[in-house]
C-alpha cells in the first residue's frame, strides 16, 4: 500500500518506528474559543491547544492536524521537545536537499513545497509521489545510491577505527606480559670456574 493511501494514524503498528522517520512533523500552540467559558463570561474566550501536524514526504495534502495527544508526545518525543524549545519549524533530519549537489536549487524548492527537504526522504518517496515530479526516478535513483555508498564509508571508517584500537590494545597487553615476565624470572647466576693448583712438571733422571 503507498505512504500516500495511509493515513497517518495507522502508523501506530509495528512499523510505527520505520514509518516515522520519514514524516515531517511540527507541535505548536492554536488558540482555541472555549464555548463553555464564553458563555459564562458573556465575551470571547480562547484557550491555548498544543497541536500536532504531521505530514508525509511527497504529498502536500496527506497528513494529520490535530491537537496533541499524551500518545503522539511519546510518539514524537524529540520533536515536543524542540517545539518546547520553541523551534517553530520541523526538525528535519538528514542530508538536506540544498546542500547537495546533484539537486538544482530550483527542483530543492519544488521538493521543498511538496514537503521534501532532505536526501533520505527524497530516496523513501514512494513511486506514486515520485510521477508529480518529471525526471525525478533519476534523483531518486541516484539519492538511495548516494546513501548506500555514504553508509558503506561510514561502515569501512569504523572498522579501520576499530582495527587500530585493536592494535593498540595488543600492543599494549604484549608490554605488560613482556614487563611482567621480567620480573618473575630470576636472575641467572654466575658460574665461575674452579682453579685448581698447577701440577710440577716433572723431572727426568
Amino acid at each position: 500500500m503507498p505512504i500516500a493511501d495511509l493515513n497517518p494514524d495507522d502508523f501506530m503498528s509495528r512499523n510505527q518506528n520505520r514509518m516515522d522517520e520519514g514524516l515531517l512533523v511540527k507541535f505548536y500552540i492554536k488558540p482555541l474559543k472555549d464555548d463553555e467559558e464564553t458563555i459564562k463570561q458573556g465575551r470571547p474566550i480562547f484557550k491555548e491547544v498544543e497541536y500536532v501536524d504531521i505530514k508525509i514526504p511527497g504529498n502536500r495534502l496527506s497528513g494529520a492536524v490535530r491537537p496533541a495527544t499524551t500518545a503522539d508526545i511519546e510518539r514524537f518525543p524529540r520533536h515536543y521537545a524542540a517545539f518546547k524549545n520553541r523551534v517553530t519549524d520541523e526538525l528535519v533530519e538528514g542530508t538536506l536537499l540544498s546542500e547537495w549537489p546533484l539537486m538544482s536549487r530550483s527542483m530543492v524548492e519544488q521538493l521543498a513545497f511538496f514537503n521534501v527537504k532532505t536526501v533520505e526522504q527524497l530516496a523513501s518517496m514512494t513511486d506514486g509521489n515520485a510521477q508529480k515530479f518529471q525526471g525525478i526516478n533519476g534523483f531518486k535513483a541516484k539519492a538511495k545510491e548516494w546513501l548506500k555508498v555514504a553508509k558503506e564509508g561510514k561502515a569501512a571508517a569504523d572498522l579501520a577505527q576499530e582495527l587500530e584500537k585493536r592494535d593498540q590494545q595488543i600492543e599494549m597487553l604484549t608490554a605488560q606480559v613482556n614487563k611482567l615476565m621480567e620480573q618473575q624470572l630470576p636472575a641467572t647466576p654466575v658460574v665461575r670456574k674452579k682453579r685448581g693448583r698447577k701440577k710440577a712438571p716433572i723431572q727426568e733422571e
